[in-house]
């Protein structure tokens, strides 16, 4: 069903590509391709998945003039539908759902948001929910209604669709945090009382994410529950904040509850090592003042590196990822993942696929071909070199082998393309590691 060029015909205003696109669609919500998305990714292949609910929302709004709000919450089975069938048109064989995580999470709160037609919601910070007076006030949202219900609804139609494990996205507790008393005020409250933002998070984790998380699991058999946290990453707190404020509730959640081992925080962005992995320091230029006062100049990069996956683990116990924006080499992470024996996971940034970002189009082209290329050689190294050691690969769907981070209406998707198919190329394993 792959068909960039369909795509690439409507985003340059194809008045018949936008009309085949209406009648595939049409199909796809009545159900036609129901089958179609039961088929399994292949095994034996490095798979691409990616976010694309922004791109599908573009597509219904000018195909059915669908604004933001009845997209996301009007048909919870059109919506899946159309969400797949977007992912198939790209290639894209292993099947995810996603939607605007923060904005729903805040939403289930009673956070005032805000629904533009053709862009995804998020909250009013002219009107946040809380101050740093007033968030005990917090309780349990309606966990039967409203967002939680719209995204039971998604769980158990994508589950139905697809016969694939379900994952539930939602805000990890700082993230929540920023998203209902505003970002900067947060922040500011970080660096002047982190013992007082560390209450507020474990208020928001017992009062709306332990119950939440518990019904999840009782609903659906095998969930998995994915807790996003870009605003407590290393790229916005620092390493220090986000290890001592930011992922302790979340590894609270892993480690004290019964559904706890299927939790986990996969984006945390920034990583970084002030030493290489010979030793050297690296220059200071690379390095920010904050960085310096946090770095133990003893370190070899070898032992930073290992404590940087040791961080990763204990929020994300399955699987090891190294996102757009994570700056050690991708050999690191493969050696890392085959000592640990976990599966590897590879991110590409939605910025090398964006089509206003392109300077030189060929240039483009051979360097992302070339990057999807060593990371699929990559995940390929360390699912064979697991598979000699008894360890199948992961099966779970999210966030996949190859990972680009976004796909919007403004993506270029031939460069869409240009990684499936070269993933499908260079990641053909083994059959006994798959």
């Amino acid at each position: 069903m792959m068909n960039s060029a369909l795509l690439t015909r409507w985003q340059a205003g194809d008045d018949a590509a936008l009309e085949k696109l209406r009648a595939l669609f049409d199909a796809a919500i009545e159900g036609q391709f129901d089958a179609d998305f039961r088929e399994p990714a292949p095994a034996d292949s490095v798979c691409v998945t990616t976010s694309l609910h922004l791109l599908t929302l573009t597509l219904l709004n000018q195909l059915y003039g669908l604004g933001s709000a009845d997209f996301y919450k009007g048909d919870p089975r059109r919506y899946v539908r159309t969400t797949l069938m977007t992912q198939r048109l790209l290639g894209i064989r292993k099947l995810t759902l996603g939607w605007p995580v923060y904005a729903f999470s805040v939403e289930a709160l009673g956070q005032v948001m805000m629904y533009p037609d053709k862009h995804a919601p998020g909250p009013d910070m002219n009107k946040p929910l809380v101050s740093l007076t007033s968030w005990r006030e917090i309780d349990t949202p309606d966990l039967k209604s409203g967002i939680p219900g719209i995204i039971d609804d998604y769980l158990a139609c994508f589950t139905e669709l697809t016969g694939l494990e379900p994952v539930a996205h939602l805000s990890a507790p700082y993230s929540l945090a920023a998203d209902i008393s505003g970002q900067e005020v947060l922040a500011l409250a970080l660096l002047d009382e982190p013992d007082f933002i560390a209450e507020f998070l474990d208020h928001l984790t017992d009062r709306v994410l332990v119950p939440w998380l518990e019904r999840l699991s009782r609903r659906f058999q095998n969930i998995w529950i994915e807790l996003s946290d870009a605003s407590g990453s290393p790229f916005f707190i620092g390493p220090r904040l986000c290890r001592e404020v930011a992922a302790p509730p979340v590894r609270r959640l892993i480690n004290d509850f019964p559904w706890g081992n299927r939790v986990f925080v996969a984006n945390y962005r920034g990583d970084r090592l002030t030493q290489t992995a010979g030793g050297r320091r690296q220059p200071a230029a690379r390095r920010g003042k904050k960085d310096e006062a946090e770095t133990d100049k003893t370190k070899s990069g070898a032992e930073e590196m290992a404590e940087l996956v040791d961080f990763k683990l204990s929020v994300c116990p399955e699987f090891i990822t190294k996102l757009d924006a994570d700056k050690p080499p991708v050999s690191l992470y493969v050696k890392q993942a085959i000592q640990r024996g976990k599966t590897l996971y590879l991110g590409i940034g939605a910025t090398r696929i964006d089509r206003n970002n392109i300077v030189d189009r060929e240039v483009a082209q051979r360097e992302l071909e070339a990057l999807a290329a060593e990371y699929a050689q990559a995940i390929k190294t360390v699912s064979e070199a697991l598979a000699r050691n008894g360890q199948p690969r992961s099966t779970l769907a999210w966030p996949g082998d190859i990972y680009i981070e976004d796909i919007n209406a403004e993506s270029d998707f031939e460069f869409v393309k240009t990684i499936v198919e070269t993933a499908a190329i260079h990641g053909k394993i083994s059959a006994q590691s798959s």
